[in-house]
């Protein structure tokens, strides 16, 4: 029996350096194994912040950029569990220079535990646009809706205040503006005067920007008059008033009269007569000055109506 015991010391004892060499070998190897065995890939998202340059740059980046870049990772599986529940800080790209045409996403520009490595970005990279921003006057457009009441037109055309705004933005958005657009003035059952309200005006597009502070509600005028109509009546004979066998050179003339479309409709020929009143000339005394001639006036007496005579004047002789 001793003889056993004196076998097995001596086996364990004959070259103790190389077997714990050897142990040691294979406790590492086990290790290592096991290890390789725990590792696993997880993609997680990282997010991503931009410093861009200041507006005094006047440099607009046109690239839509992600929120988040996703990041393939690798590591032991309580590695990536840790760092998941403490939060990966998120890649901040610095674009103030406002010329940087790419960027690389690069594994060294994530904050990673050592025993943690990046795989795969997605997207790896990301490509930049920008423009110049520039400032450029358009002008503002009004328009109207609805319609005024019975009998009354809106007259001439609406007066803005301010007529033009300056806006500022990229240059490939801010050189296609043709002009600023108002919401309509509502025009509904209004009668004769002078209307002036504060009209909003429309959000520019995206990335362009009003300059002006008075911009968000310019002041627009509208004039509501009656509605008139019109009518021409030609070669009317001119009647001299004052004297007995009076003539006019020329003899007949063109009256336009412009009313209340009711009244001009009913007009007839005959009811319109031109005439030349002698006796409402200050420097002519009938009584004494028997004959003669002068250029005077022509008068056409409609109620309700504006009358314009074509020539306005004739020469009278008697």
């Amino acid at each position: 029996m001793s003889a056993i015991w004196a076998w097995i010391g001596h086996a364990f004892t004959e070259n103790i350096g190389l077997k714990l060499l050897a142990f040691t070998f294979a406790l590492g190897l086990f290790a290592y194994q096991h290890s390789r065995e725990d590792q696993q890939q997880r993609t997680v998202p990282v997010g991503v912040v931009l410093r861009l340059p200041p507006e005094s740059e006047k440099r607009e980046l046109m690239t839509p950029t992600p929120a988040n870049v996703h990041v393939t990772l690798r590591g032991s599986t309580r590695a990536i569990d840790r760092l998941i529940a403490t939060g990966i800080a998120p890649v901040e790209l610095d674009l103030r220079d406002g010329h940087t045409e790419r960027i690389n996403f690069e594994p060294d520009m994530f904050a990673l535990p050592m025993d943690v490595e990046v795989t795969i970005v997605d997207p790896p990279s990301i490509e930049l646009e920008w423009q110049d921003v520039v400032t450029r006057q358009i002008p503002v457009q009004a328009s109207i809706t609805g319609k005024p009441a019975e009998g009354y037109v809106v007259k001439g055309d609406l007066k803005v205040d301010p007529t033009h705004v300056t806006v500022e933005g990229p240059v490939s958005l801010v050189e296609v503006m043709q002009f600023a657009r108002l919401s309509a003035f509502d025009v509904s059952g209004l009668t004769e005067g002078v209307y002036r309200r504060r009209i909003a005006i429309d959000d520019p597009p995206p990335r362009v920007r009003y300059v002006d502070p008075r911009t968000p509600r310019p002041a627009v005028t509208v004039t509501i008059a009656r509605r008139v109509g019109e009518q021409l009546f030609p070669a009317r004979p001119v009647e001299v008033v004052g004297v007995t066998g009076g003539r006019t050179n020329p003899r007949t003339v063109d009256v336009n009269v412009i009313g209340p479309p009711e009244v001009v409709r009913a007009l007839r020929a005959e009811q319109v007569v031109p005439r030349v009143d002698l006796t409402k000339a200050v420097d002519i005394d009938l009584d004494e000055q028997k004959h003669g001639s002068a250029t005077l006036p022509v008068e056409v007496e409609i109620a309700d109506a504006e009358v314009k005579v074509q020539p306005p004047k004739v020469n009278v002789r008697w």
